[in-house]
């Protein structure tokens, strides 16, 4: 074959490929590139039959993977659709119910009082439960007399370590737990009713009782509210 001619050929195909903002190798280019390289193969030594034949298998082998790849691209783009509608009629169908959560919030009302409940993977004998205002400062610190492996339940007055009364709105809980010199692991969780959907950028919200948890979040879903 001849190499200078064939690329002369090839710098044409390219040229006008270059105009096409850099595109692939496409069926019609590549078609042309291998009538020009039929035309311009050296008369005593042709191309060999096999040869040909593996290119036009190559071929066809990429034409179907770009066939695959746009199947699987909408296919996902489908799925991301379904999953989005899904979400969104779960969500709303949660409206006025009682759920459970995981969430390490709880929203205090002006002069009350909040549970906080926490599950512990194992039975602690010491629990020091830490409340934390929304600037991050420990407004209130309660050791407990240990703590069963599961839920547990804490009642916060609603006063920092001084006895005062702190303002109302959202605190942060963290909840250290031991058993001797090993750690208990400790999540904390909220349940209440679901009185509120938002959609934002991050997804669908839940408001619990005041608090915002993602849908992700949500473990247990019970009965209508008596309220709603």
């Amino acid at each position: 074959m001849d190499v200078s001619q064939l690329g002369a050929q090839s710098s044409f195909l390219g040229q006008g490929q270059s105009a096409g903002s850099n595109k692939k190798l496409g069926q019609d280019q590549f078609l042309k590139l291998l009538v020009a390289q039929m035309k311009n193969q050296d008369p005593i030594n042709p191309m060999d039959g096999k040869e040909f034949a593996s290119q036009l298998a190559q071929f066809n082998s990429v034409e179907q993977l770009v066939g695959v790849n746009k199947g699987v691209s909408s296919l996902k783009q489908t799925q991301e659709m379904m999953r989005t509608e899904m979400t969104n009629s779960m969500a709303a169908s949660l409206t006025g119910k009682s759920v459970r959560a995981l969430s390490n919030k709880v929203n205090l009302d002006a002069g009350g009082s909040v549970d906080i409940n926490f599950e512990l993977n194992n039975t602690a004998e010491d629990v020091e439960i830490i409340v934390k205002d929304a600037a991050g400062s420990t407004v209130r610190t309660e050791s407990l007399n240990g703590g069963s492996n599961g839920a547990n339940t804490w009642t916060w007055d609603g006063r920092n370590n001084d006895g005062r009364t702190v303002a109302e709105g959202q605190y942060s809980i963290e909840v250290k737990a031991t058993n001797g010199d090993k750690g208990v692991k400790a999540r904390m969780f909220t349940e209440g009713t679901a009185n509120r959907i938002r959609f934002s950028g991050d997804g669908v919200l839940i408001s619990v009782d005041g608090v915002e948890v993602p849908i992700g979040n949500v473990e247990t879903v019970g009965i209508q509210s008596s309220s709603s």
